[in-house]
């Protein structure tokens, strides 16, 4: 058996393992970051916390690893220093960002399937989400509106004089600030639909996030990173603890089984523990129609195991590694 840690490599932020680099401080936005060829750097800039100077908010579009939103507050010098940067990559094909007179961060995501617009106010000292909209006319003829403070849901079904606009009130929830989920409204209806088995929690939905932006940002086993299917979404194992697991069995080529623990620390921290375990079916692929060569594979087959472990914190919508 061979077993790979990967829990005490470094405890740097995600994105130091890679390209963007976020610069702390400077007065322009080119020197705040310098992109790849295969990105767009798409920002805004407005007085964002309400003091009259205007603020800097980054977002990147294009392939690469580490993180791909910042937010930068001004000074009356004409400085930018950072407030925080994040990995919270964006769902669609394209990406924008307004922001407006009220200092409310618009972010929309488009895709064929329609737009997610999410709405972040600078609020209690951090970027709180507080609604937006998944808008689905250009596929499915609809759209819902959600408002975070009001609790309020609208959904409007239908086109011109057929509109049909109901209205509904979303489940309690807690303070969600950005990093906290990914930008895809199909990703997150725990937070708008009760669970059949009565509310979640605030931890609950915090944890869900946070596993929804890790699935979000594949940093799991590709079958974990599934998002549709519900299976393994984590569930409280005992108090301060959650718990997810998932199989993935390929006859002919290889078998996975993970298991992946959120444990809540002090002070808004939570602890990540990932363990997977792979072994070779691969021998499977070789056995005659009539099974006559099976003793045969089995004989020279090297039933090999390889276990791989991860750690990260979470806190304040970054992960640390190890």
């Amino acid at each position: 058996m061979k077993t790979f840690i990967l829990t005490a490599l470094c405890a740097l932020p995600l994105a130091a393992w890679g390209q963007p680099v976020f610069q702390r401080e400077g007065k322009t936005l080119a020197e705040l970051h310098t992109p790849n060829t295969d990105e767009t750097v798409i920002s805004a800039e407005a007085d964002i916390n309400k003091d009259g100077v205007k603020d800097l908010v980054i977002a990147l579009d294009g392939y690469y690893s580490g993180s791909n939103f910042a937010f930068y507050f001004g000074d009356k010098q004409g400085n930018y220093t950072l407030f925080r940067e994040y990995e919270t990559h964006p769902y669609g094909q394209k990406t924008g960002i307004t922001v407006t007179d009220a200092g409310v961060v618009r972010i929309q995501c488009d895709s064929e399937e329609g737009a997610d617009i999410f709405l972040f106010r600078w609020q209690d000292g951090d970027f709180r989400l507080i609604g937006g909209k998944k808008d689905r006319h250009a596929s499915e003829h609809y759209d819902e509106s959600y408002n975070y403070l009001t609790g309020k849901m609208n959904r409007t079904d239908g086109e011109g004089r057929n509109r049909k606009v109901t209205n509904g009130t979303l489940p309690k929830l807690p303070a969600i600030n950005f990093g906290w989920i990914p930008l895809s409204y199909d990703m997150l209806d725990y937070l708008h639909t009760e669970p059949e088995d009565g509310p979640m929690s605030p931890d609950d939905i915090l944890v869900m996030g946070i596993f929804r932006v890790m699935q979000a940002n594949e940093m799991l086993f590709w079958h974990f990173c599934d998002w549709e299917n519900p299976y393994h979404n984590p569930s409280l194992e005992r108090e301060g603890t959650w718990y997810a697991e998932d199989s993935h069995e390929s006859p002919g080529s290889y078998n996975c089984y993970s298991s992946l623990y959120f444990i809540k620390q002090g002070d808004g921290v939570f602890l990540i523990k990932h363990e997977m375990t792979s072994y070779s079916r691969a021998w499977e692929a070789g056995i005659n129609e009539d099974g006559s060569n099976i003793d045969e594979l089995l004989e020279n087959f090297d039933d090999e195991e390889e276990t791989t472990k991860e750690e990260w914190t979470f806190y304040d919508g970054m992960f640390t590694v190890g």
